[in-house]
Order: structure tokens, then sequence, then C-alpha cells
């Protein structure tokens, strides 16, 4: 006979893009599943990151997502929010403020001043106050324009951080912050299970007891230790979860 579902206490927190939403019919049936397994497991607290602003990442909730999670990391780790019992989103003043006093305040206009290099642009649409959003141009080397971009940041003498990712994105971060930065900021007593598939994932892994890098990742290489579901996207993070339930049923601890 089988056993009672074993209750999980832990911290899943999950990249959006390529890792909670994928976009094929496949994945939609899987991010069901999902929900529904998270409904049976109230221990679980949710929190999504994502290198998204907090608007787009709301519409893309209200649109494809069911189950509402507790934060919300965005704009690459450099804002965290908090969702009150009756829905609304509160930015954690906290978090804010230490991350303000990272954030060179004359770096837009210095970097107006000197200009971008060659085959680096903004990011067109994105609009963010403590990052700054860039991609490169079509045919232009990822890896190349970072190391420019770096080099310009240092002859200003501007202390930050160039994050690459997916192929085609720079963002422009304050030194020392990612999306791990707000994840120790909440400081929940719980073991943190964290879900992604690019470079600007790392920070969350980084903090990780279980890091879990998700099939068809966008990663230039890989780091060792990372839980390599079978599944893509939500049905890959349920594998994972089904995973840590059985061993919960036989005695393991995720810590």
């Amino acid at each position: 006979m089988t056993g009672s579902p074993q209750r999980l206490a832990l911290h899943l927190v999950s990249d959006l893009d390529g890792t909670w939403i994928l976009d094929t019919p496949a994945a939609e049936a899987g991010l069901r599943r999902l929900e529904a397994f998270l409904d049976r497991q109230p221990g679980i607290v949710l929190t999504f990151a994502t290198g998204r602003g907090l608007g787009s990442a709301l519409a893309l909730l209200a649109a494809r997502v069911r189950r509402m999670p507790e934060h919300l990391v965005t704009d690459v780790g450099t804002a965290l929010f908090h969702r009150s019992p009756g829905g609304r989103w509160s930015e954690d003043p906290s978090y804010r403020a230490w991350v303000d006093a990272r954030w060179p305040k004359d770096l837009d206009a210095r970097l107006a001043q000197a200009g971008l290099p060659d085959g680096v642009r903004p990011q067109t649409g994105v609009v963010a106050c403590r990052r700054l959003a860039l991609e490169v141009a079509p045919g232009v080397a990822l890896d190349a324009a970072a190391a420019r971009l770096r080099a310009l940041l240092d002859r200003l003498d501007l202390r930050v951080q160039v994050l690459a990712s997916h192929h085609r994105l720079l963002d422009v971060l304050p030194l020392g912050l990612d999306k791990g930065s707000a994840v120790r900021h909440l400081g929940l007593p719980l073991p943190v299970v964290a879900c992604g598939d690019s470079d600007n994932d790392r920070g969350l892994w980084r903090v990780a007891d279980l890091p879990v890098l998700m099939t068809g990742h966008s990663l230039a290489d890989e780091r060792p230790g990372l839980v390599r579901p079978i599944a893509a996207g939500p049905d890959g993070i349920l594998e994972v979860l089904l995973s840590l339930e059985a061993g919960a049923a036989a005695g393991r601890d995720l810590r």
C-alpha cells in the first residue's frame, strides 16, 4: 500500500521564463500539475526570481500562473516584493535601501557621455532604476561585448558588475548583488531549492541547498553540483519535488 504524501517544508525559488514558464502546450499541462502539487504542500514557500521588471512580471503571472508566489524578486535581484494576504504587492523597504546605497547615482550620466561600446544597446522597452538593462545587436558576440562593457566601466571607475545571460542580454548591477542577494535578505529558516536556466540564476544556486539547472538551459558553462531533472519546465520542477517527497518518506533531510 502506498504511504501518505510527506509534508515538505522548503523555500522553492524559481526563475520564470524558460523555467516556470515555457511556451508549449505540454508545459501548460505540466504547470497545472505542478500547481496542484503545491496546493497539497502548504509548507512550501514560493518565490519567483526574474530578470523582468515588476510590471512585466505581474502581467506574465496574471496571464499564465494560478499559484501566486509569496515573494517576487525582479530586475535580476535589484528589487524584492512581498504579497499581502489581500493580494497586494509591496516593495521591501530595507532591501531597497541596501540596493540604493550600492548603485552609483551618476552611472547613467557618465555612460551617456562616454557612449556604449559598439554592438551594445539598451534593451527595448525596459526602464529600471537600480540596474542598466542592455543587449547586444544581432551578430555581435555576447562575451566580447561584455568584455568591452566591463573595460569601459573600469575606465570610468564605476564599481558595478556586468551579468551576461540568454546569449544576448547584459545587465549592469550594483557590485556583489544578484538574485541570490534578495533570497538571502528574506532570511527564511527553510532549505532553499532554486531552479533556473541561465547565467543570471547563478546567484540563486550559490544560496541554494539544492540548485536545479533546467533542461534546455542557456548556460555558457556549467558548474558542478547542479541537479539536472530529465523533464523540461514545470514538469522538471515537479520531478525534483516528487523526489524530495520520496526522500522525506525515507527519512532523508534536504540539508
